[in-house]
Order: C-alpha cells, then sequence, then structure tokens
C-alpha cells in the first residue's frame, strides 16, 4: 500500500496540522510512529504553509540522517540542512566577534578573497555576483572543526554545498563586521532568513570503494598534465561542481546521462551562458574523464560526445573602452591617491593602465613584470612578458617594445631606480598567496574594483580586459600590420606560414610607435 503524502489541514477547533507517517525501516530510531504537528489557528494560510513546508523538510531531513546511520553511510545533506549547519556557525561567529570586530580594511580584505579571479572582475561588474564562491583554507578549517564539533560525516557532495554555504554567509559575516567597526550596532538582517540546526545522529564513513573517485581522476590528470595553476584552480571548482550535482563522488557511477542532466542545470538553473558551460564546465569533464579512459581507470567518457549548440551572446556595444572610458581611466592615474592607498597600489594605477593601453596586454602580463622584465636591448626598451614572472596564457614569453609616450612619462626612470624584484607587488607581504591565487592577480582584481569606482560600469566591458580590445582597434586605425599586432598581444599567428621566423624588435618598436599619443584633453 502507498503511503499517503503529508499534507496541510484544519482540525475541528481551527488548529492548523498535518500527519506524516514515519517509515517502517527507521521507526524505532526515529522513537514514533508519526509525527503530528499543530500550529495556530491565527496563521493564514500563507503562513501555515511556510510553517507546513519547514516542518516537513526537517522531518525528511532526519528520516534520510537515520536511514544513512542505518547503512553506515556518510550523510548527504539536503539544501535546508546545509544552509541550517552554515546557519549555526554564522550565528557562533556573530556572537564571538561583535563585540570587538576589528578594523574595517581587514575585513574588506576577507570579503574580497571570497570571488574568483577572472580577468572579467564579475566581483566588480554592475551585476551582483551570486557564486560560486572561492573557498579559502581558513573556510575549509572553519568547516573540519563544524563538523567535528557535529560528530557529522557528509559525503564529499554535501561538504561542497556545506562550503559554498558558509561561504556565503562569510560574506555576509563580513559585511555585518564593517558596520560593526564603524559604530553601527543594527539588527543583522541575514540571521532570521536561517533556518535552525537540528542535531542528527553520527554517521559512519562509508567503507572505500575499489573503483576511483572523481576527484583522484582530476588530480590524476593534472600530475600528468601539468595545467597551469589557475586553470587547475578553475577546473576543481567545476569538477566539483559535477561531484555535487551528481551526489556522489564515484567515477565509475557517471553516466552520459548524469552529465547531460549536469549541462541542463548549468545553463538552466544557474542560467550560464552556452561558451561558460561549452568551453569551462564541459571542457573540463571531457579533459578529465578522457584522460581517466585513456588510462584505464574508466571505461568511457560520458562527456565526451556532448555539445552545447547556444547562440553567442548578444553583444550590445564594443567591448573595448570608448575614448571617453579611456579618458577616464587614464586621467584618474595622475592623481596621487586619498592617503590610503600604499606606495605599491598607487603605482599600480599610475601605470598598469597606460602599459596595457599601448602593449595590449592582459592585466596580469603587466601586474606580474619585475624589474629584470624591463631592459634595453639594441637601443629599444622593452618589456619581457614571460611565464616565469607567473603566467602566460599561451605559455609563450614574448617582448614588446615601450612607446616613446610611455617612456617619456617616466616609466622606464622609475623602474631603473627600483630595486630587483616585482614592480606592482611586494612578494614579502604573501599573507593569502598561492600558486591558483599569485599576488599579482590580486592587483589585477583590485584595479578592476578601482575602475568600476571611476563610473566606467558598463557590465559589457570588462574593467580590465577593455584595453586588450581598444588595442586591436586602436592598432588597425593605425595600420599596424596584422602579424606585428598578434605578436605584440601574444595571440596565434593566422596562418601556419606566420608561425615560422621571429620580429625583430626594432621592426616592432616601428610598429609600436604608429599608435598615436593618447590626449587627455
Amino acid at each position: 500500500m502507498a503511503l499517503r503524502m503529508a499534507k496541510l489541514s484544519r482540525t475541528s477547533t481551527g488548529l492548523w496540522t498535518a500527519r506524516k507517517v514515519i517509515p517502517a525501516d527507521i521507526r524505532e530510531a526515529y522513537g514514533k510512529r508519526e509525527d503530528k504537528p499543530t500550529w495556530p489557528a491565527s496563521l493564514n494560510h500563507t503562513q501555515a504553509r511556510a510553517e507546513f513546508a519547514a516542518w516537513l523538510m526537517a522531518v525528511e531531513d532526519r528520516i534520510a540522517a537515520l536511514r544513512s546511520t542505518e547503512r553506515h553511510e556518510p550523510l548527504s545533506l539536503s539544501q535546508r540542512h546545509s544552509r541550517a549547519l552554515a546557519g549555526r556557525w554564522y550565528r557562533e561567529q556573530v556572537a564571538e566577534l561583535s563585540d570587538d570586530p576589528g578594523e574595517v580594511i581587514g575585513w574588506e580584505v576577507s570579503r574580497e578573497e571570497l570571488y574568483p579571479e577572472t580577468d572579467n572582475a564579475s566581483a566588480y561588474s554592475s551585476e551582483p555576483y551570486e557564486g560560486p564562491w572561492r573557498i579559502t583554507p581558513y573556510l575549509r578549517k572553519q568547516a573540519d572543526l563544524l563538523l567535528n564539533a557535529e560528530a557529522l560525516s557528509i559525503t564529499d557532495a554535501s561538504r561542497e554545498r556545506l562550503l559554498q554555504d558558509m561561504a556565503d554567509l562569510y560574506l555576509s559575516l563580513c559585511d555585518l563586521m564593517i558596520r560593526r567597526a564603524s559604530g553601527d550596532y543594527g539588527a543583522d538582517p541575514v540571521v532570521a532568513t536561517l533556518p535552525e540546526w537540528q542535531p542528527v545522529t553520527e554517521t559512519p564513513t562509508k567503507p572505500s570503494k575499489d573503483g576511483p573517485t572523481i576527484i583522484s581522476l582530476f588530480d590524476g590528470y593534472v600530475a600528468e598534465r601539468a595545467p597551469a595553476p589557475a586553470t587547475v584552480k578553475a577546473w576543481k571548482r567545476m569538477i566539483t561542481s559535477l561531484t555535487a550535482f551528481v551526489g556522489h563522488d564515484d567515477a565509475s557511477l557517471v553516466t552520459a546521462d548524469d552529465v547531460v542532466r549536469w549541462k541542463d542545470h548549468l545553463l538552466l538553473e544557474r542560467k550560464l551562458s552556452a561558451k561558460t558551460v561549452r568551453e569551462g564546465y564541459l571542457s573540463a569533464a571531457k579533459a578529465v574523464f578522457g584522460w581517466a579512459k585513456d588510462n584505464r581507470r574508466v571505461e568511457d567518457n560520458p562527456a565526451v560526445n556532448l555539445k552545447v549548440r547556444g547562440g553567442k551572446a548578444q553583444r550590445l556595444r564594443d567591448p573595448g573602452f570608448s575614448d571617453e572610458e579611456a579618458k577616464t581611466i587614464l586621467n584618474a592615474t595622475l592623481a596621487t591617491g586619498d592617503g590610503r592607498q600604499t606606495e605599491l597600489s598607487i603605482r599600480a594605477r599610475r601605470w598598469a593602465p597606460w602599459l596595457c593601453a599601448y602593449t595590449g596586454a592582459r592585466v596580469n602580463e603587466i601586474t606580474q613584470l619585475r624589474k629584470q622584465d624591463v631592459f634595453e636591448e639594441d637601443g629599444i626598451w622593452l618589456i619581457h612578458i614571460t611565464p616565469e614572472a607567473g603566467g602566460v596564457k599561451n605559455q609563450q614569453a614574448r617582448k614588446v617594445p615601450i612607446h616613446s609616450h610611455l617612456v617619456e612619462q617616466g616609466f622606464v626612470e622609475l623602474v631603473t631606480s627600483l630595486p630587483e624584484g616585482p614592480i606592482f607587488y611586494d612578494p614579502k607581504a604573501n599573507r593569502k598567496g598561492s600558486d591558483g591565487n599569485p599576488q599579482f592577480k590580486k592587483v589585477g582584481e583590485r584595479l578592476a574594483k578601482w575602475v568600476r569606482s571611476l563610473g566606467v560600469d558598463d557590465p559589457n566591458v570588462a574593467p580590465n580586459h577593455g584595453w586588450r580590445h581598444r588595442f586591436k582597434t586602436a592598432a588597425r586605425s593605425a595600420r599596424m600590420e596584422q602579424e606585428a599586432r598578434d605578436a605584440i598581444q601574444g595571440h596565434a599567428p593566422a596562418s601556419e606560414g606566420q608561425r615560422y621566423g621571429v620580429w625583430a624588435v626594432r621592426d616592432l618598436a616601428i610598429e609600436v610607435e604608429k599608435l598615436p599619443r593618447i590626449a587627455l584633453v
């Protein structure tokens, strides 16, 4: 006989009530045959439905937890249970920190660290960023302490969900502590939205299985193929998304249908663009499972034939900066700061936009520059963009002549006066840096935030990458040779024949000087 679904109703006295029959297999552990709550008659239907939904989800969470215990499996947290557990941690943090929150700047830095490092600087777009958040070592440690305190063993997918919930609430915690540090002790708008945490029974860890885990395949792929640290960081987040979606980490059980449903989830529920899903998430899955199949770790690649043929995103404007936007930024570079910026921060604001404007380089190719990367060769001053300094997208070093306008402004004179080492950051202050999150990327992120603060906030132009597009437009207008444009920006040659030979720096300098000087009047 099928179990009747729980539903909301009224008793003869007007109270709201519901009834949930507890499944026989865990009835003894649950402690009752049925759960039958009541709510005040004064609630309207909408309020009663909300109470009913919260109760039913809590009951089903407890049933799932007890079944996991009986089967000796790690617990799979529901969305509500995960949010409630993260909320328990959030409440404790608020109680502990509110009386003495410390300095505003510390919380502002902690807040920035939650955003992924992207050249498009999504954190500083006029559109609100809603995740996924970057999980810092601090948050991982806090999650471990939280799970130990609750004596919980949870699945890998549940752990990733919990970490994202904790990161989301840590963002709210930073905002609240910024208010507290500024003397604002008004109401916390977040705490009332969090469900109450109800402890569950300890669940022993599931015995390890013989088959490979999804994350072990990823680790094997990284060990052999050695992709760039930024790629490792981004792809790990994407592969973890697949693990969280399918609800387990058994690579042998992932099917083509699972990957299709994951793809649909990313497109329809997460609202990611077709390009992001195709070139990011699916590329990661295809590469990792392809490597696993080649190395006899799995029988099939479940992502191999899947395609995303979504239409191209609408282009509502030129992705390069307009003349007005460029002048706004470059005029602002000449300001001396308001006293709150460090010398390195002021230096980055002063020179990085100008260097991007005259070289078309990626912002992180500029912010990673060291003194030794600026030198004279055959009478031409150059910057050397090299993977040795940090990262280059195609892993190929290139020399780019410095435009005479930059020399006249004093860039070369500045660099020659500096000690050896990075130009725009202090490696001794590497408090939070790592291979996947180096300091020079943080410099680029802060530049993006600064550009947005100047009013250059059109979401259709990236706050740093806009220079790269603008350079290409300016180079075409100046009749710079196509091969020279590609060589300067590090783009792949247009034909196989153009791959042969190199550009002499004197010839490249002639091409660079075709760019007209940028006038700020």
